[in-house]
């Protein structure tokens, strides 16, 4: 199976490539395995496994001071990653194609990563912690690096290269100022309700006169075509985004759409090819309208700290005020389909330009490793998913003080950027 995916990926592979591989009969792969998705968890537990044990050995049979362990531990992980591509694809890459088993296998492995973690620092002689929550961010942070890894592989980077860069950021933490581990979470923003609140959690209608009418009159001849073209097209992306959210990608139907948009199947068509292309486009609207909130927030402040400050804390408002959106874009954009799961890294790097000043802007005396930016995108982007998969993302808002000290610590230093960070608390 590791070997299928590393060739071909999860979504193309098939049983009959895996027992022509595993020579074995088909017979014989079904006394041990139901279907494929089954074998591939199965495969994803024992590497992502092993890899823990990988990592636990080289942190404690190392000499040597907080970072030497560190750069021991996480070079261990990249040597895995180089020996065995299919593994680091299923664990950080296609086990979102498995949908929500997947999901959660990612996540319960990345759950006993930070339990490593932590027990690694709660022994260290050294005084301090890190908080559970950024702890949580760097190991999302450094799963990013691992899923840019099989790019940079193919292009000829080493990923060994990425090693040093990727311990300099991770270490960057610690200790972590006090304001930020004690800071209390502040109780969760109430929800922006504006008179007219839609017709649903999340809706991507974008104004009252489309949310408010959930089918339009028929013969009403006050209304022009291009209105009836444009009413259709949003109310059929607030069914997808709402329904994928209440039973996800798979479950979703056109026949479901259609009711849920209050329009027929030939209208279905007419603005989208199938399932997968409404997903897409609900996607690309919700994600536009969040880049775009973002960025208005991010340039309104001169400081690029503060506007840092500022488009981290909108970007959780907007996800906790869009919960359907929130969730289609940080859990089920992962495992919907391959196309998907790509426009979902993409989106993702979108928001992490916005980080590129400050390795042109740092403190004299400091220097953040390019790697750093990535790194902390996809820790941004772990915070968010395990709280969408805990049914919190109204509570999203709350993490703003320490996502705000994570994406900053690195550029200009642990006090400065718990400074900011509670400054806006």
């Amino acid at each position: 199976m590791l070997d299928t995916i590393a060739e071909k990926g999860y979504t193309s592979s098939t049983v009959a490539d895996v027992i022509a591989r595993a020579g074995v009969s088909r017979k014989t792969f079904y006394v041990h395995f139901e279907n494929r998705a089954e074998c591939a968890l199965a495969a994803h537990a024992l590497v992502t496994g092993q890899a823990l044990r990988l990592v636990s050995a080289a942190y404690e049979d190392t000499a040597g001071g907080r970072a030497a362990r560190a750069e021991a531990a996480i070079a261990a992980l990249f040597a895995q990653a180089a020996r065995d591509p299919g593994a680091v694809r299923l664990a950080v890459v296609d086990v979102g194609a498995l949908g929500p088993p997947g999901i959660q296998a990612r996540e319960e492995s990345l759950r006993s990563f930070e339990r490593f973690v932590s027990a690694a620092l709660a022994r260290s002689p050294e005084e301090g912690e890190v908080p559970d929550v950024v702890v949580t961010a760097v190991v999302g942070g450094i799963y990013r690096v691992l899923y840019r890894s099989l790019g940079a592989a193919r292009g000829g980077v080493s990923r060994a290269s990425l090693v040093p860069g990727l311990v300099a950021w991770a270490t960057s933490y610690y200790p972590t100022p006090r304001s930020i581990v004690r800071a209390p979470a502040p109780a969760p923003r109430a929800r922006r309700e504006p008179a007219d609140p839609g017709r649903a959690p999340g809706t991507l209608a974008p104004h009252r006169l489309l949310r408010d009418r959930r089918g339009l009159a028929r013969g009403d001849q006050n209304v022009s075509r291009s209105f009836v073209v444009h009413n259709q097209r949003e109310r059929i992306l607030d069914a997808v985004a709402n329904l994928v959210c209440s039973g996800g990608y798979a479950a979703l139907t056109l026949e479901d759409v259609a009711v849920e948009a209050a329009v027929s199947l030939k209208a279905f068509y007419e603005h989208f090819a199938d399932k997968e292309d409404a997903f897409l486009v609900a996607y690309e609207v919700g994600h536009a309208k969040l880049l775009a909130s973002v960025e208005r927030a991010f340039t309104a402040e001169r400081d690029w700290r503060l506007a840092v400050r500022a488009g981290i804390v909108r970007l959780l408002e907007f996800l906790s005020e869009e919960p359907a959106f929130a969730h289609l874009a940080v859990v089920d954009a992962l495992s919907a389909t391959a196309r998907a799961a790509e426009r979902s890294r993409i989106g993702v790097n979108a928001f992490a330009e916005m980080l590129m000043p400050g390795l042109l802007d740092m403190p004299e005396g400091r220097q953040a490793p390019p790697v750093a930016i990535e790194a902390i995108a996809g820790g941004i982007f772990e915070l968010c998913l395990e709280a969408a998969l805990q049914g919190r993302i109204a509570e999203l808002p709350a993490l703003s003080v320490p996502a705000v000290y994570f994406a900053l610590a690195p550029f200009i230093g642990r006090r400065a950027a718990a400074a900011v960070a509670t400054s806006g608390a």
